[in-house]
């Protein structure tokens, strides 16, 4: 059974064949995205997941980057607003374990599910093309 909750034209047409075809390389994606995208191409599904686990990379990342650079200025002002931004780093991992767990027991049951707060910008921003 597949879950189809997206819209996009490209996920729509995502057949049963691709979903058991793309399936490793779907689970693989959210190890490390590099071997779908190199292998696995023309994959609807796998590239799904691959962009998926993508944009939760590249946001989660981001968001760590920023909170650090806070932390080292805001750290020399004061050291507990430092040790804010440390606790609010450790919820941004702790947020993008919890993504990433979910998009692998997604990408394993062969649904096509957006991982919630960051799977919409997958699709506005297109990533993997």
């Amino acid at each position: 059974m597949t879950d189809t909750t997206n819209t996009r034209p490209a996920v729509a047409s995502i057949t049963e064949a691709e979903i058991q075809d793309g399936k490793l390389m779907a689970i693989l994606a959210y190890i490390f995205f590099l071997i779908p995208l190199l292998a696995a191409r023309n994959n609807k599904f796998a590239m799904y997941h691959t962009e998926q686990a993508l944009i939760n990379v590249i946001l989660c990342w981001g968001g760590y980057i920023v909170l650090m650079i806070l932390g080292i200025i805001l750290g020399q002002i004061a050291s507990f607003i430092g040790c804010g931004i440390n606790i609010l780093s450790m919820i941004l991992w702790l947020v993008y374990l919890v993504l990433l767990i979910m998009g692998l027991i997604n990408a394993a049951g062969g649904k096509v599910k957006e991982l919630p707060v960051v799977g919409a910008y997958g699709s506005k921003l297109n990533l993997v093309k």
